[in-house]
C-alpha cells in the first residue's frame, strides 16, 4: 500500500509547490511534441442526454448526438514548474454547445462534456482531480503506430476506471496547419470544471480510417449497442509542438 501511494504523494508535493503561481490556483499543463487522434461519431441522442447534466446543450441532429474519442501521445508533459516527462491521455466525451461563449468556431475549436479521462501521468492526474474531475491513472495506457506504406497503423488500448476501450485503424501524416482550442467540461461537487487547451498551431489530416471498440460496461454501455463501435465518419489525425491547458472551476 505504501509503495502504491508514493507516486501520488510526490505529485501532490509538486502540485502544492507550484500552485501559488497557477491559473485559478492550479498549475498550467504544457503538452509538447504530440500526436493525437480524434474521432467523432453519432450516438443515440436519448442515451447521450441521460449522460450529460441538463445545464449543457448537446450538439445533436437527426443522426443523433456526437460522441468524441481522443488519444494523445506527447514526448513531454510539464505540470507547472515540474519536470517534463513523456505522457499520454485518453478521453471520451459528448459534443456540447459552448457554455461560456468560448470556442464557438467549429473549424478551430470544440467543446465536449467529459465522460471518461485516463492518463499515465501522475502529476497531471493530481491537478485534474484537484478540480473535481474524475481521472483514471492508467500506467499501461497504450498508443502505438506502425508504418503501413504511406500511412500508419494506429493501435490504442485504454483501461479507465469507468471504461475499457480501444482504437484500431489507419492514419495519415497531418499536413493542414491551423490554431485550435479544445474545451472539455465536467460538472461535479466542486462546480463546473473547464479544461481549456490552447494550441497555437496544429497540423491535421482528415483521411484516417479508425474503428472504436469498447466493453459493454461502464460509461459506454448505454451509448453503444455492441463491443464494436463505429468507424468514425469524421476523424482528425493531429500533430502539434505545444499546447497549454488551463484548468478552472466555477460555481
Amino acid at each position: 500500500m505504501a509503495a502504491s501511494l508514493t507516486p501520488w504523494l510526490v505529485a501532490l508535493g509538486l502540485f502544492t509547490a507550484v500552485a501559488s503561481h497557477a491559473h485559478d490556483g492550479r498549475p498550467p499543463v504544457r503538452f509538447q511534441n504530440c500526436t493525437e487522434f480524434v474521432g467523432v461519431a453519432p450516438v443515440d441522442a436519448a442515451a447521450a442526454r441521460a449522460a450529460v447534466p441538463a445545464a449543457y446543450t448537446l450538439v445533436a441532429d437527426g443522426a443523433g448526438a456526437r460522441l468524441v474519442v481522443r488519444v494523445a501521445d506527447c514526448q513531454q508533459v510539464r505540470v507547472g514548474a515540474g519536470p517534463a516527462r513523456p505522457g499520454r491521455v485518453a478521453q471520451i466525451g459528448l459534443m456540447v454547445v459552448s457554455p461560456d461563449g468560448t470556442g464557438t468556431d467549429p473549424l478551430t475549436s470544440i467543446n465536449n462534456y467529459l465522460l471518461s479521462y485516463a492518463t499515465n501521468g501522475t502529476a497531471l492526474a493530481v491537478v485534474l482531480r484537484s478540480a473535481g474531475i474524475p481521472v483514471s491513472l492508467d500506467e499501461g495506457l497504450t498508443i502505438e503506430t506502425l508504418p503501413q506504406g504511406s500511412r500508419q497503423e494506429l493501435f490504442a488500448a485504454v483501461a479507465a476506471d469507468n471504461a475499457r476501450w480501444g482504437l484500431l485503424g489507419q492514419v495519415s501524416t497531418p499536413t493542414l496547419s491551423q490554431p485550435f482550442l479544445a474545451n472539455w467540461w465536467y460538472s461535479g461537487r466542486q462546480g463546473r470544471a473547464k479544461m481549456a487547451t490552447d494550441i497555437p498551431v496544429i497540423a491535421f489530416d482528415f483521411t484516417s480510417q479508425v474503428r472504436f471498440v469498447s466493453s459493454l460496461g461502464g460509461v459506454m454501455g448505454p451509448l453503444l449497442p455492441s463491443h464494436a463501435g463505429p468507424e468514425f465518419p469524421l476523424s482528425f489525425r493531429g500533430a502539434f509542438d505545444l499546447g497549454t491547458m488551463t484548468v478552472s472551476v466555477s460555481r
